[in-house]
């Protein structure tokens, strides 16, 4: 079967589960770019590699196995497990202004 395949089923299940997904299958091997929309410029790339006796495993953009492909539910938990806190801390840091910015560089040392 082919990656493509995998990586569609999971962008389903993902998108379901609130990610938002852009399939890169331009490039090779063919990857999925899973993020929040509300801080899209952290995410994650997946992959398709096969392991142990052929079976189709998802793979991190950092090369960890994530699951089977035919587990689509234990991967969306793993990706949203990985990502949710890098989310949560880009939705709740102060935005750097000016005037901190100028704090920092005055303040006595």
């Amino acid at each position: 079967m082919r990656a493509t395949v995998h990586l569609d089923a999971l962008a389903d299940a993902l998108a379901f589960a609130g990610w938002t997904c852009v399939p890169r299958y331009e490039v090779t091997p063919a990857l999925l770019r899973v993020f929040s929309s509300s801080a899209p410029m952290i995410g994650e790339s997946i992959s398709v590699k096969a392991g142990v006796g052929g079976v189709p495993w998802f793979i991190s953009s950092t090369g960890d196995p994530l699951r089977p492909c035919h587990d689509l539910p234990g991967t969306c938990v793993e990706i949203s497990v990985r990502l949710a806190p890098f989310v949560r801390a880009a939705r709740t840091s102060k935005p750097r202004t000016r005037r901190w910015r100028t704090h920092l560089l005055f303040r006595r040392r």
